[in-house]
């Protein structure tokens, strides 16, 4: 067995191999180890080029099946992915890629799926010829070789960082080396690799180590690195992220993804919906309550699609209520509980004359109301529910035996879209000009009117004149 070591001093020369307890070590400035080759000045370029050497033999091995026409394209591609790029892709999370090997490993790849999808003929010349970088992007929908290493750098990367502080990867990550580096331009570190890689998905913040503690949040990102699409040019890679890194920062304010929203709008659904709307099948909600309910929800959109940067002033602002409507496509929590009110009334409406619901539902209770004016009963809400999507017939509980056409009129009730807000103002402004109309008519002049409101708006003792055409006019109001 060969017995090597390697040392970091390039400036000591040895012209003899090492001797401890009988075993002779050779001094090498490279090894394997666990398959990657390691350098004497921690040098990935070597491994890398090792990698690609490693997946033409398996492409060349490979070659007739991705060459054949009894093969699908989708089985070619199958086969490239768990066959040649798990070969060259091994141990690629400790790769610190420049330029130059990142344009190496787009090579390699656009040379096996140009043996993929084969040749084109033009449109011009009606010659066979290769396909462009552009078609083969069109035709492989899969992500690039090069976001699949930076989505598993970040993976690894926050693998690492959550270890416990004992762990050999985490002292290495954040220990610091003594000592001064060489008067030469200074390569590009692993860690900076990896900040590199959370700015082009929107994350600038130096301190990766604490975001990477909430794994869901990291592997949104590590999911983002994925799915990036940059253009392939030395200058074009570096406009595209300035770009790219612009946009979601006008995307979101903290941590706004497009996957984590709707991972949140499901939570919202699945978990704090519920629990708001347990038991509201038997509720009798004022315009109030409405009101409330409807602030709640936006409270929480607001929370899951953040906030919003203002084109004139260039701030960050809250999300209005008609920009809400517009992003959150699902049904209003007001349509919901009128769609499970009329759902439970046609329940309620089908069952046995003998069960306790029904005979709550048709019974009249005994005696006289209270002085005052009556609340609104649970039973209205159903009659003005059902005149919302269109029926006015007020013997509903005959129309809830055709379970069909009842259905319809739940799904009418969830789909119906509120665009007037009935507000107390909205009342008070009905009330105004019924009224003046009312007094108008019974000879009472225009500028009396305006003279009793603007009394009675600051509260004058000498506003009662208006007490008792009220009194006389409310049956009809």
């Amino acid at each position: 067995m060969d017995l090597q070591f390697m040392s970091r001093d390039q400036n000591i020369l040895r012209s003899e191999n090492i001797k401890i307890g009988g075993l002779s070590f050779e001094e090498v400035e490279k090894f394997k180890y666990l398959g990657a080759t390691v350098t004497n000045i921690n040098d990935t370029r070597e491994e890398i080029k090792h990698r690609i050497n490693m997946g033409t033999a398996c492409y060349y091995s490979v070659e007739k099946l991705l060459s054949s026409s009894l093969l699908s394209k989708n089985l070619k591609v199958r086969i490239y992915k768990t066959v040649i790029l798990p070969v060259v892709l091994y141990g690629c999370e400790t790769w610190s890629l420049t330029l130059r090997e990142e344009q190496r490993l787009r090579v390699f790849k656009n040379k096996v799926l140009r043996k993929i999808f084969g040749a084109k003929r033009d449109v011009v010349t009606g010659e066979w010829r290769k396909l462009h970088n552009a078609e083969l992007h069109a035709l492989y929908s899969s992500p690039d070789i090069i976001r699949n290493i930076k989505s598993r750098h970040l993976r690894w990367a926050g693998h690492v960082a959550r270890m416990s502080e004992s762990r050999n990867a985490y002292r290495v990550l954040v220990g610091r080396l003594q000592g001064k580096r060489p008067l030469v331009k200074p390569r590009r570190r692993w860690e900076g690799n990896i900040k590199m890689d959370l700015r082009e998905v929107g994350y600038d913040d130096r301190d990766w180590i604490n975001l990477s503690q909430d794994r869901d949040r990291w592997q949104a990102y590590v999911r983002a690195a994925m799915n990036l699409r940059v253009l392939k040019s030395h200058l074009g890679v570096r406009i595209q992220l300035i770009k790219y890194a612009r946009a979601m920062r006008s995307l979101r304010r903290g941590y706004v993804l497009r996957s984590v929203v709707k991972k949140n709008l499901k939570s919202y659904k699945t978990v704090i919906l519920p629990v708001v709307l347990y038991g509201c099948e038997t509720w009798t909600p004022t315009l109030r309550e409405e009101h409330r309910l409807r602030v709640f929800e936006n409270k929480v959109l607001r929370k899951i699609f953040g906030a919003k940067r203002d084109e004139v002033t260039g701030e960050w602002r809250k999300l209005h209520n008609t920009e809400l409507h517009a992003l959150y496509s699902s049904h209003d929590i007001i349509r919901k509980i009128k769609s499970r009110r009329l759902r439970w009334a046609g329940h309620v409406a089908r069952m046995s004359e003998s069960r306790n619901a029904y005979r709550v539902l048709v019974g009249t209770p005994e005696g006289k109301r209270p002085l005052g004016r009556p609340r609104r009963r649970w039973e209205n809400n159903i009659k003005m529910d059902l005149r919302e999507v269109g029926y006015d017939d007020r013997e509903w509980i005959n129309l809830a035996q055709d379970r069909d056409q009842w259905r319809a009129y739940v799904r009418a009730a969830m789909n119906l879209r509120n665009i007037l807000m009935y507000t107390e103002r909205t009342k008070v402004g009905v009330w105004r000009k019924s009224l003046k109309d009312t007094w108008i008519n019974e000879g009472i002049q225009d500028d009396r009117w305006q003279k009793g409101m603007n009394q009675n708006r600051h509260g004058s003792q000498e506003s009662s004149w208006i007490e008792e055409p009220w009194r006389k006019k409310k049956d009809i109001l």
